[in-house]
């Protein structure tokens, strides 16, 4: 590995680090930094509303230097001033930043200032299903309208300029390719081993779901639809439960309530909803399972999925799920496009011998290790991060010739 791009580079991510991992972007962070943290010098940058606009900090967390930046009372199509004076000061010799987000207005206007002073930058917009034009298509006319012309000009210029453009998945490079003609570089997101063992003797008649009740995106009524298909149609059904684990407000868990009556699922027997319960418990429902199901309308990656993998769950997923190609190629479940496929799916797995359980369970473990594991994806990040930092010193040699 060239020195000069691995110690002696430094990242700098834009977003909030939050010890320990929180969900989301935030956790995409966290990993990242957990995982390259022996490779590259990684600092953040936040920006802080509650400071005055010429405010500059520092502080540490987990070893891990945090710039931050006042933007109390800032214009929204301004930068705080200490963050522009900051950046006029730094040495771009051997440096990348990391910007996240769709949507997103502080990007266009960082990437504005990093083009300017010749900063390479990556750009990972996570949620890249937004940029699917039947996506697109359903949402209300107001709102597509903003969008597009947001998109046009705003998220547009950023992916144009980037010097990577960072796709999680195949399915996400597709989706940017409507915006942009920068070339994607796809490396999917590494996800932490569970560790949890695979043992017959533990697991139990009961599915699985992890995740925040967004009832729509994230499909729970299409899933607990299947699942009440399932229990009518399959003569292995009678004793199986799904647990769905999560936090839940107060309009969700109405909503789910209602569609349990509506679909005659008893709560508490046919369906338990646990909402936020602490990890080891969750870890507890998840190992205890004998599948694992996921019907979004709309997924950025799928992260539960892949934890739920690498637990030798075999997996029943919609085919909005960014990675149901990977699940499909190992054999480790099913892709369905609907709630009757998804019950048809369930009865296959619940009808399985102990033998052909056994088998579709390590398919799911080996999707998990080949295609998701942190060894297989650090070389991957290290690859993108060299990228962008040797577009830079190209850039720097044009400079320096003329």
């Amino acid at each position: 590995m060239d020195p000069t791009t691995s110690h002696n580079l430094t990242i700098y991510i834009v977003g909030h680090y939050r010890a320990g991992a929180a969900d989301g972007l935030a956790e995409f962070n966290y990993r990242i930094t957990q995982l390259l943290k022996e490779q590259f010098s990684i600092q953040f940058i936040e920006f802080d509303g509650t400071k005055n606009s010429d405010w500059h900090g520092t502080e540490t967390k987990e070893n891990v230097l945090i710039h931050l930046f006042g933007a109390k009372s800032r214009s929204k199509f301004q930068l705080p001033t200490a963050f522009q004076n900051w950046l006029e000061q730094l040495d771009n010799t051997n440096c990348v930043f990391h910007l996240s987000h769709i949507y997103n207005i502080d990007n266009y206007l960082v990437c504005r200032q990093l083009k300017r002073l010749s900063i390479p930058f990556i750009i990972t917009p996570h949620d890249s299903f937004v940029y699917d034009p039947a996506y697109t298509q359903a949402r209300p006319f107001l709102k597509r309208w903003y969008r597009n012309v947001f998109v046009s000009v705003f998220d547009k210029y950023v992916l144009d300029n980037a010097t990577v453009v960072h796709g999680i998945s195949e399915m996400c490079a597709t989706y940017l390719s409507n915006v942009t003609k920068t070339p994607v570089s796809v490396v999917t997101n590494q996800v932490n081993d569970m560790r949890i063992p695979f043992d017959v003797a533990s697991l139990k008649e009961q599915v699985c779901f992890i995740g925040r009740f967004d009832i729509f995106r994230k499909g729970i009524d299409i899933a607990l639809t299947a699942f009440h298909l399932f229990k009518e149609q399959s003569q292995d059904a009678a004793d199986v439960t799904y647990v769905l684990i999560g936090p839940a407000d107060a309009h969700a868990t109405q909503e789910r309530e209602f569609i349990c009556q509506k679909l005659g699922l008893r709560i508490g027997q046919d369906v338990i909803f646990t909402n936020k319960i602490p990890e080891p418990e969750r870890n507890s429902l998840l190992a205890q399972s004998k599948a694992y199901m996921q019907l979004s309308r709309t997924e950025g990656f799928g992260l539960s999925i892949a934890q739920a993998l690498s637990c030798y769950k075999p997996v029943v997923v919609s085919t909005q799920v960014p990675i149901h190609g990977k699940i499909v190629a190992h054999k480790a479940g099913f892709a369905v496009n609907n709630a009757e496929e998804a019950a048809q799916a369930l009865t296959k797995i619940f009808a399985l011998t102990p033998t052909e359980y056994s088998a579709m369970a390590h398919n799911a473990r080996q999707c998990y290790e080949q295609e998701f594991h942190p060894d297989i994806i650090k070389p991957q990040l290290v690859g993108m991060y060299e990228k962008a930092a040797a577009g830079l010193r190209k850039l720097s040699a044009a400079v320096h010739q003329l």
